[in-house]
């Protein structure tokens, strides 16, 4: 009889606890986030071959004749293609972010690193020089996810070492698969560096993300350590390799959750918006106090400075 009241007592702080703890939080509210789904903008969608791959293009529809959209080129995971990250790209589009998604690889086992990168920003500039004058050369990200993390921090360090057509003014990489010495330290320093690496990330080392912020000379740089969400609740919602993606593939990922809000949507158009509004570096939702919320209070992620 004991046994079972104190079993009774412990399942009901149990179940206290559970009831208590916060819920994970949905898109933000407020219209101003980066990562609310309140959209001032609708886009199209269409494709331009390049060096005979595909790019694919979002562009927001403007709404004057002389507006023009800062830019997002974002790079693949090893084997992804646009479908993994759609939910991304027509976010950023409808809060008045364009997107390039250039195929830069020639297959599966394609390891030119350089010959990828250089390929990166001739896709880009091609796609860019298609669209017109809808875009503003000024402000450009150049991101990506794992191997397409590795290959735009080599295209960014490529375009100011060859002077090429396109070249960033904020790199903002995502679980990165690789750093090539040779041409990361070609970033200077008035490009904006961001590197992100998941705290339940088992695909790619640390040491990546953390030897490309120690050795770009950009004079602005986060490393941005993701969190994961775990409550005492049964919802947990784990920051892996694959927290990017907003479908799930055989590799993992998706779908769209907090992670994105609060995560990888928030910093995508806050770095875009950003150099629309001049290049300051100074948007709270990448580089203030709001970069590192999650939706909880009390609970934060990690930015190394």
């Amino acid at each position: 009889m004991k046994k079972t009241i104190c079993a009774l007592m412990v399942t009901m702080w149990l179940t206290s606890v559970a009831s208590a703890a916060p819920p994970l939080p949905g898109a933000p509210t407020l219209a101003d986030h980066p990562g609310s789904k309140i959209y001032d903008y609708q886009f199209t969608e269409k494709a331009v071959t390049c060096l005979g791959r595909s790019v694919a293009i979002f562009l927001p529809l403007k709404k004057s004749a002389a507006e023009v959209f800062p830019l997002v080129v974002y790079g693949h995971g090893q084997a992804l293609d646009i479908e993994a990250y759609r939910g991304t790209f027509e976010h950023l589009a409808k809060k008045g972010v364009a997107v390039l998604f250039p195929k830069y690889d020639n297959g599966f086992f394609d390891q030119d690193w350089t010959r990828m990168g250089s390929d990166y920003v001739t896709m880009t500039a091609c796609a860019f020089n298609s669209i017109g004058s809808d875009l503003s050369a000024s402000e450009v990200v150049f991101s990506g996810h794992s191997k397409g993390a590795y290959v735009p921090s080599v295209a960014a360090g490529l375009s100011y070492q060859q002077s090429l057509a396109i070249q960033p003014k904020t790199v903002l990489l995502f679980e990165p698969a690789g750093v090539d010495s040779g041409t990361i330290g070609f970033i200077p320093q008035h490009v904006s560096t961001i590197v992100t690496f998941a705290d339940a990330d088992k695909t790619v080392d640390r040491s990546i993300s953390q030897e490309i912020f120690n050795s770009v000379k950009s004079a602005t740089k986060r490393f941005i350590s993701v969190k994961s969400y775990r409550t005492e609740t049964s919802q947990q919602l784990i920051a892996d390799h694959f927290f990017p993606l907003t479908k799930s593939t055989f590799a993992g990922g998706g779908p769209e959750s907090s992670l994105h809000y609060y995560g990888a949507w928030k910093w995508l158009v806050a770095a875009a918006r950003d150099l629309h509004a001049g290049g300051t570096f100074s948007d709270s939702y990448l580089y203030g106090a709001d970069a590192v919320d999650k939706g909880i209070s009390g609970f934060t992620d990690d930015i190394q400075y």
